[in-house]
This record gives C-alpha cells, sequence and structure tokens, in this order.
C-alpha cells in the first residue's frame, strides 16, 4: 500500500475499492494509512461503515438507484456519490441530503 500511495501525487485521493472484501481487510488497510475505501453495492457500504473508524471515507461507486439513495445516506461516512447518472438521481440525492445534513 505505501508503494502505491508514494506514486500518488500529492493533490489526488488513492480510493482503495473494497468490493466484496470483508470489512476486517478494510481496517488493516486504514492501520496501514489508507483512509478512502470505494464500494459499488450500497448494502456493503452501510454494513462496512459503522466497523471503520470515524475519521475513513467511504466513496459510492456503484449504479445507484434512486430507491436506495435514503439508505445511502444514512452513513456518516459517506463522503462521495461518483457514478450519477440521472438528473432525477441528481435530484433524489439533493432532496435527501438536505433532509439528513443541514
Amino acid at each position: 500500500l505505501a508503494a502505491v500511495r508514494g506514486r500518488v501525487p500529492a493533490d489526488r485521493t488513492l480510493v482503495a475499492v473494497s468490493k466484496l472484501k470483508p470489512a476486517e481487510l478494510m481496517v488493516c488497510a486504514y492501520e496501514a494509512g489508507q483512509r478512502d475505501f470505494g464500494e459499488n453495492y450500497v448494502q456493503e457500504l452501510v454494513d462496512k461503515g459503522p466497523r471503520l473508524p470515524a475519521d475513513a471515507r467511504l466513496h459510492f461507486i456503484g449504479h445507484l438507484q434512486t430507491n436506495k439513495v435514503k439508505l445511502l445516506l444514512s452513513e456518516p461516512r459517506l463522503c462521495c456519490v461518483h457514478t450519477v447518472d440521472s438528473l432525477k438521481l441528481a435530484a433524489e440525492l439533493q432532496k435527501r441530503a438536505a433532509a439528513l445534513r443541514p
């Protein structure tokens, strides 16, 4: 992990994709200095989030359905949704984010 991070410019963020990996491996990566983790399933992200330290940053990188937005935004470690592919989804994210995080 250190060798990879050493090649990433300081103005970039290395997001470790934890797709279907157990939260214990994410904790090991966290202990090695990794802070940003990507998940492509909403349920995986919300299940793993509480098992990570509070300063871990979770990125959603998968296809997001509007009916999963509320659940996704309930995870306080969520810092970014990378895959907004419709105006309807963007509007739902905006509406739910305003309600949950005023």
